[in-house]
């Protein structure tokens, strides 16, 4: 049963509640690990920079995470710090490229965004994970300017990325017992940092949401499932990202799809341009040599930036297994996709050199790759009658089976424990100077959550504003309370038997379109149902 609910634009107002009068001044805050000062500006405090771990440096390289130490004094928190390594985005469409000086390994920070007037307020706590498939973003790209408006604390996060954040090796594995999963040791120190913290701010540590987007819903979706995390939170956002899929995952040592260990030994090569190179002549290359030596070869780009290891620690198994036997973190989950993820995907847009390469032979082939026992049913789902029908079943199924899919089936496997699911379909057209060609894509939704237009260029225009203010409205309340209802939209839970979900963006009045809709609805879940079921089929159950 598919749930259309008409977004009213009519009831927000878009404020800015620091006026141009507003003086800035500092504010200072103890932790527990030392004073720190920060700015306030209005009523709005924010802290930039914080360590919560110590730096992973020289002999801390790939290390696990290090909780940071106590100091003296008073430590600055008033600018953001430099963020963690990062290679050039392949997608110029995202990409927001840093400076060299702007990167450090001394990266493991994050921000706290607060209108708490005093500790005692126990407000609400959003902690959110950035994507970038694990290898770019940060943390210092995202502002709490509206979200704390409506009584919540926001806390955005460093964490470190590609193959300074992500890397197995033998020698690794022999200093710790195991290797690989650093940003994710990260991600749970940080959460650890907010639960020992966050009163100082006005925070309850005992009401805090993590949510991610891309590889940052991945995130959160690998931490709702680790042991290591639990307790650590109490509900979920993901927004396009999860890893229940097969294929998103690497063994320690063991082979599935390819070891860690030995994808990590074929990269150290690549880092160093030398043949066998050893832990410490790693340690020794500069961090900039790295990246750059790794960014250009095939090896990375295809293999390494979307794949998570299974440790047996922070991953102990198969992260759906996890799910299935119901092992993963009980709390409330809001989850969802965006119609047409993968609009700035396209690889022909991407690689001129395979621009001769027709759409009918792109789409046939990235659903025989994709599924490889896929059967003539869903060959049958996105039909390749011309280039141009071609061209939209390329989207259709990238974005069904790398993002559509994967988020039902996390609502479909929360039945195994007792916490709500939401689910949404997130079908709102932003404009890019002047055009929706883009439609609903990947990412389209995040500047609407955080309130920042200037994310990808969109267009400002009144109507815009207004349904960020409600996307701001449902993602609060959720943090507040576990439901995401928001004025006259009432959400329903979304069950593995009912599979109600919302889909949130234009507004559909005539009763035909309407009737479209719901046909179009039920044809998205017939597909999802067969490219789920695909996957199960497909998939190599860990631990056996």
């Amino acid at each position: 049963m598919i749930i259309r609910q008409v977004i009213l634009l009519t009831i927000f107002i878009f404020l800015l509640s620091c006026g141009s009068g507003n003086q800035t001044i500092s504010t200072i805050v103890k932790i527990e690990n030392g004073s720190i000062k920060g700015l306030q500006e209005g009523d709005l405090k924010k802290f930039l920079g914080i360590p919560y771990a110590e730096p992973p440096e020289g002999k801390l390289r790939w290390a696990p995470t290090s909780p940071v130490k106590n100091w003296e004094g008073i430590k600055s928190s008033e600018y953001n710090s430099k963020i963690c390594y990062q290679p050039k985005q392949m997608a110029e469409f995202y990409d927001r490229a840093p400076d060299i000086e702007d990167m450090s390994e001394d990266c493991l920070t994050l921000n706290v965004w607060t209108r708490a007037v005093s500790k005692e307020e126990k407000l609400p706590v959003m902690v959110w994970f950035h994507g970038g498939a694990l290898v770019w973003g940060s943390g210092s790209q995202y502002s709490g300017e509206e979200l704390t408006k409506k009584g919540i604390i926001l806390v955005t996060v460093n964490y470190r990325l590609g193959p300074l954040g992500f890397f197995s090796h033998p020698e690794l594995s022999k200093e710790t017992g195991t290797s690989g999963n650093q940003g994710f040791k990260d991600q749970i120190e940080s959460l650890r940092w907010v639960k020992a913290n966050i009163t100082q701010f006005g925070g309850d540590p005992n009401n805090v949401t993590i949510f991610g987007e891309s590889a940052g819903s991945w995130s959160v979706n690998v931490l709702q499932a680790s042991p290591w995390a639990k307790g650590l939170f109490n509900k979920v956002i993901g927004q396009s990202g999860a890893r229940l899929i097969p294929l998103t995952h690497l063994t320690q040592s063991a082979p599935y799809s390819d070891s860690a260990e030995q994808l990590g030994l074929d990269l150290s090569q690549v880092m160093s341009q030398t043949s066998n190179p050893n832990l410490d002549k790693l340690r020794n290359l500069s961090p900039i040599e790295i990246i750059r030596n790794i960014e250009k070869d095939p090896l990375y780009s295809t293999q390494f930036d979307s794949l998570t290891i299974i440790d047996g620690e922070v991953i102990p198994e198969d992260i759906s297994l996890i799910f299935k036997k119901g092992n993963q973190a009980n709390v409330p989950v809001l989850i969802g996709s965006t119609a047409d993820e993968a609009t700035t995907f396209d690889p022909k847009m991407l690689n001129p050199g395979i621009a001769a390469v027709s759409y009918k032979e792109l789409t046939i082939s990235s659903i025989k790759d994709i599924l490889p026992n896929a059967d003539q049913a869903i060959l049958d789902l996105y039909p390749v009658n011309n280039e141009e029908t071609a061209k939209r079943s390329w989207v259709d199924f990238t974005t069904d089976a790398m993002f559509t899919a994967q988020m039902h089936k996390w609502g479909n496997l929360m039945s195994t424990v007792s916490s709500p699911a939401f689910l949404y379909l997130w079908e709102w057209h932003p404009s890019i100077n002047g055009s929706k060609e883009y439609r609903a894509f990947h990412a389209a939704e995040v500047p609407y959550v955080f309130g920042q237009f200037d994310m990808f260029d969109l267009d400002q225009k009144e109507e815009d504003l207004e349904f960020s203010q409600q996307m701001i409205e449902m993602w609060t309340n959720f943090a507040k309370n576990g439901n995401p209802s928001a004025g006259n939209i009432i959400w329903p839970e979304f069950k593995n038997t009912s599979k109600q979900y919302i889909i949130l963006g234009n507004t559909i009045e005539d009763e035909k379109e309407g009737e479209a809709l719901k046909d179009r609805e039920e044809l998205r879940l017939k597909k999802v149902q067969l490219i789920n079921e695909s996957y199960d089929k497909a998939r190599v159950i860990f631990g056996k």
